[in-house]
């Protein structure tokens, strides 16, 4: 540590309590360690657990609300009668609708918590289209039929008020003492009734509170506990940067479902003293903590006494560490205290063996009462080290490299909070795809799952959701989802109360969670942009590192490197010295958010110093906070089954059922309907087909950063998808995978031999090259020998090369053992597998595919006439370069001559080969099709639609095939439009390009001559390598028509075709929207077209 702990923090103690509270006290105790039994022990709760079940709940539709005061905490008080007040005024009473009488068993449906209204309730109260506040796509396009981007998915929310209500249980005993109900969490206002009294109230999204019930409780009688919800918006996407007017102020428009959290629990106190907060805080050395405790005075007593910290372990009840602080009066209401404890024979909490301990803390009274409170911990360090020279993190003193994923905070069944079940999946799913991290991403914490992480040993990074409004306004005119956006001061009313929120929303999350041992970094704000020498941002993250200095505080995950610089600024664990981009390089915490693309493509590894996800510096923190992925569709039919028969004690029920529902039936009918099942028997074949080309893209992403020695952080973008949004994440918000999970773990094995491929198709012929590594992410050398081998399509093997396994560096994590290898050359067709091998970590072993095919020999007797017309220059010497196999002659397209084959793609002087649009992060923006509406940055470029030239449509009636190849959104349209004005099939427009590349699209493709030596009845991913931004599909009707390859994207019901077959008069017709293949695949599909066309 830099500087002394007990200087860092002014406490308000005793002259009596001050010394003995900064250091061990002579009275500490070390038992010996007694192992920990297997099993989870029961987690200190701050009470009696209030039943999940048991609870109704009832739509309170006529209550007003809209125009409400509000009140942060530090409004809320409650007097000595139990009065709640807020800004000193009492708050108003607001009994449900009808009275106190319409809350029964009868009238609520009866429910099991957590849940929201909009599980149980969606779309009953009115379903519409989302507005641009609430979804991204719902931003109205200009010029654009239909008038939104996409008014497929319907906002079936219910904003107002319900009634949350039950029968809870005081027991007699209670009788005499002060008696609490704490909250865990609730979206968004809870008004917290008991036995009709006002007793409680908070505004803060889904952080904990308390109530004190005293006042209202009939102890050993009936009490009946009402929460009053309102839940005024919200949004249902991954924007976090919008305020919204609720009465006369704003505050931050968060995720849109109104609930309740589950884990209530009672807790009665006697005597004149209460610990109403505990916490423990790690040291940067392992088995040192810092207790912490705030204690409140009840009435005007001065109590004396001390306070008595305990260090048990739950396995076995044995107390291995304890001391005592002085004996001595408190001065203050409420007063925090510290102690320093240090134990030399405990378990440190780590992934492979997360040991967890509990604190008991008693206030020992004089007078002879006590009160005690428990907590879980973990004895554990983690901080970054080596700034200036050779900078990385280190938990519990060796070097660790993060691997994560960012959660937007959504969860299956109701949206906002997870079930027992989902917050312990979470991190088993997680782990079981290699990763060591989760991410809080844009939203907040839910305690179930940091138990779950702190009890299986699983990292946590948190976000506040939104932090930037703790530092001002957004300007005037800017977009909610605009990235580095320097805040504003607030002016008005409103918007300083917005303002306040964020703020103290920020500092109790971090009061909230900071005693989990997994939870290793607060970051205030994903893609902040701020101004350092703005007081007010400095001001919250210096507030937030005063409730916890034990870890990490960063301002920005996010585009902290060029092109756009943002600021950044953040404090280490235990030094108070703030680090800032304004005067020091990247600010000693390098971050780039990078769109790399929604697949894999060849040009993200081309050599061991040129490939994606390379960190470009040593001596800061190096950040891939957001690796751009590929996002694929959920396994909908899994999660329909498990909605409705696994979690059926949930209901049965989840407000986004018939998303997954519509999704479902709109691929069983395209199966159908275009003879698609022997490829793909059920929907879910293609689901989890087209998910197997996201992991494997995922897998190859992973190995970029796993030779990256300098990476110290990478985080896949993203972790769970919903129905309507972020289908990049890697598991749906069930936390099912896509795909095996093995293609992502695999790449994340501690140690793991890589072997990075130049290209993912060969010709046949020619060989293979390969960069080969080895990972090692442990402190222990790799030993033994690697073996570099090949498996052939027919199934021979043969080993390629044997290298040593490298010499040992301490923490050296990557190890390139040799550069630019060739194989033999690959003389069969089809799938070969290349595995490279440790001997002595056999399972580690990493298979890596490659494609091989060619053009083959099929010479015509006389050269095939091919007359173009409209392509692009790329594609007419694609053509040309089949010449030596098939023997063709390429000529420029003229009406009335005979040709043998006709290709077009449409192009004329006025369009665009590349009519596109997406969304991207940190990369150029594509050109624009007519009718989009401009992302921030875009600027429209007017293009016009694709035209076949005079002639060509009368010599396809004649007879003449024609490659309609047009693989542009405005070229396909046009020349769609005229073959179906012609007669060849009916046209009912496109599905739709892939937004973003967090929404996706995809291509599967069935066997066919079309695809003859090229992937079939699969998914086209890696080995096709078709451009996402430049894909979309045709919705196609019409007899003779034949289907080939499938397409759609993100949540959409459509299906339709992106190449397919059909006649047009005497002539053969092929319709081939898919964009430019990789090249080795390029080549052969062209092959085949020409062979079948003619054929």
């Amino acid at each position: 540590m830099s500087d002394s702990f007990f200087t860092r923090r002014s406490f308000l103690q005793s002259a009596a309590t001050a010394g003995a509270a900064a250091t061990l006290a002579s009275g500490v105790r070390l038992a010996a360690q007694q192992p920990v039994e297997q099993g989870a022990p029961p987690y200190p709760e701050s009470g009696t657990l209030i039943p999940d079940d048991g609870w109704h709940l009832w739509i309170d539709e006529k209550a007003a609300w809209a125009s409400d005061d509000l009140f942060l905490p530090e409004d809320i008080r409650q007097d000595a009668n139990g009065v709640v007040h807020g800004k000193d005024s009492p708050l108003p009473v607001s009994p449900p609708t009808g009275g106190w009488s319409v809350l029964t068993p009868e009238a609520g449906k009866e429910i099991l918590l957590p849940t929201t209204v909009e599980q149980h309730f969606w779309g009953k109260f009115g379903s519409r289209p989302y507005t641009p506040e609430e979804y991204r796509y719902a931003a109205p396009a200009h010029n654009a039929a239909p008038p939104a981007d996409d008014d497929v998915p319907q906002n079936g929310a219910y904003f107002g008020v319900s009634w949350w209500y039950r029968k809870i249980d005081i027991p007699a005993a209670m009788q005499g003492k002060r008696i609490f109900l704490h909250v865990r969490g609730a979206h968004l206002r809870a008004e917290v009734y008991l036995n009709q009294k006002l007793v409680g109230y908070s505004i803060m999204e889904e952080l904990p509170f308390e109530a004190e019930l005293t006042h209202a409780a009939n102890p050993g009688g009936e009490n009946i506990l009402a929460i009053r919800i309102t839940n005024p918006f919200g949004r249902f996407d991954w924007v976090d940067g919008l305020n919204a007017k609720w009465g006369k102020v704003s505050l931050y428009r968060s995720h849109g479902f109104g609930g309740l959290d589950r884990g209530m629990t009672i807790s009665a106190h006697k005597g004149s003293v209460r610990i109403r907060e505990l916490w423990v805080l790690n040291d940067t050395s392992p088995g040192r903590i810092y207790a912490r405790a705030s204690t409140e005075i009840v009435g005007d007593s001065q109590p004396i006494g001390y306070l008595h910290h305990e260090v048990v372990d739950p396995a076995t009840g044995k107390i291995l560490l304890e001391t005592k602080t002085a004996k001595g009066p408190l001065h203050q209401r409420v007063l925090e205290h510290d102690a320093g404890m240090s134990a030399g024979k405990v378990s440190t909490w780590d992934l492979e063996s997360p040991t967890l301990y509990h604190l008991r803390t008693t206030w020992v009274d004089e007078d002879g009462s006590s009160d005690t409170r428990t907590i879980s911990f973990g004895f554990r360090s983690f901080a970054p080290e080596g700034l200036g020279k050779n900078a990385l993190f280190r938990l519990n003193g060796r070097r660790i490299r993060i691997y994560s994923s960012i959660s937007w905070g959504f969860w299956g069944l109701n949206g906002m909070f997870p079930v027992p079940e989902l917050a312990e999946k979470e991190v088993t799913q997680a782990k079981k795809l290699g990763l060591n991290c989760l991410n809080f991403h844009r939203n907040l914490a839910k305690e179930d799952v940091l138990r779950a992480h702190d009890r299986l040993g699983l990292l946590r990074y948190m976000e506040p959701g939104a932090g930037k409004m703790a530092i001002g306004k957004l300007p005037s005119h800017t977009v909610a989802n605009a990235n580095s956006v320097v805040m504003e001061k607030p002016t008005s009313e409103a918007e300083k109360f917005a303002q306040r929120y964020m703020f103290v929303k920020c500092v109790e999350m971090v009061k909230a969670y900071r005693s989990h041992p997994s939870v290793i970094e607060y970051c205030l704000q994903n893609e902040i942009g701020a101004d350092l020498k703005n007081p007010d941002t400095i001001a919250v993250l210096e507030a937030m590192r005063a409730e916890d200095p034990s870890r990490c505080i960063v301002l920005n995950d996010g585009f902290v490197a060029p092109p756009r610089k943002a600021a950044q600024a953040w404090f280490e664990p235990w030094n108070p010295k703030l680090h800032r981009s304004d005067e020091e390089a990247w600010g000693g915490w390098w971050n780039q958010h990078q769109g790399a693309g929604d697949q894999w493509y060849d040009e993200f590894y081309k050599s061991p110093t040129d490939y994606t996800y390379r960190a470009p510096h040593k001596d800061v923190i190096t950040e891939f906070g957001e690796m751009e992925g590929c996002a694929r569709p959920d396994n909908h039919s899994l999660m329909v089954h498990q909605i409705t028969d696994t979690y059926k004690k949930y209901g049965g029920i989840s407000y986004d059922l018939t998303d997954h529902e519509e999704i479902i039936a709109s691929y069983e009918k395209f199966l159908d309907k275009w003879g698609f099942r022997k490829a793909f028997p059920t929907a879910e074949s293609v689901f989890l087909a087209v998910g197997k080309t996201c992991y494997e893209t995922w897998g190859n992403y992973m190995e970029n950063a796993r030779i990256s020695d300098e990476l110290d952080f990478a985080a896949i973008s993203g972790w769970e998808s919903t129905a309507i949004e972020n289908h990049s994440g890697i598991v749906d918000n069930l936390r099912n995978f896509k795909a095996d999970p093995r293609l992502i773990s695999g790449s994340l094995m501690p140690v793991r031999p890589i072997a990075k491929q130049r290209a993912m198709c060969v010709t046949r012929g020619n060989p293979a090259t390969f960069d080969l590594y080895l990972a090692n992410d442990t402190p222990q050398a790799a030993t033994g020998t690697l073996t570099f081998a090949m498996i052939t399509p027919s199934g021979k093997r043969k080993d390629l090369i044997t290298l040593p396994a490298p010499e040992h560096a301490v923490d050296q994590f990557s190890y390139l053992l040799k550069e630019g290898f060739e194989t033999p050359a690959l003389d069969e067709e089809g799938l070969y597998r290349f595995k490279f091998s440790l001997s002595s970590a056999l399972l580690s072993t990493q298979t890596k595919e490659l494609w091989v095919t060619n053009v083959p020999e099929m010479m015509y007797r006389t050269p095939l006439r091919v007359g173009v017309s409209g392509i692009t220059p790329a594609l007419r010497q694609q053509l040309q370069a089949l010449h030596p196999q098939i023997g063709l002659e390429v000529v420029d397209f003229k009406p009335g001559e005979r040709y043998n084959l006709i290709v077009s793609s449409g192009l004329t002087t006025h369009t665009e080969s590349e009519g596109q649009v997406g969304e991207t992060t940190g990369e150029v923006m594509p050109v624009m099709k007519p009718g989009h509406a401009p992302e921030p940055g875009e600027v429209p470029t007017p293009t016009q639609l694709g035209h076949l030239q005079h002639g060509i449509l009368e010599a396809v009636q004649a007879g003449t095939p024609l490659l309609a190849i047009p693989q542009a959104d405005t070229l396909s349209d046009g020349v769609a439009r005229e073959l179906a004005a012609a007669g060849a099939f009916t046209y009912n427009g496109a599905v739709g390009d892939f937004r973003a590349p967090w929404m996706g699209n995809w291509y599967f493709v069935r066997e066919h001559a079309l695809f003859s030596g090229m992937p079939v009845d699969q998914a086209m991913g890696n080995f096709y390598q078709a451009k996402g931004r430049q894909s979309n599909g045709l919705l196609v009707e019409g007899t003779g028509v034949d289907v080939i390859v499938g397409y759609s994207r993100d949540h959409d019901r459509k299906v339709g075709a992106g190449t397919f077959t059909a006649k047009l008069g005497k002539g053969k017709l092929l319709f081939h929207r898919v964009p430019e293949l990789h090249p080795v695949l390029q080549q052969r599909f062209l092959a085949n077209t020409l062979r079948w066309l003619t054929t």
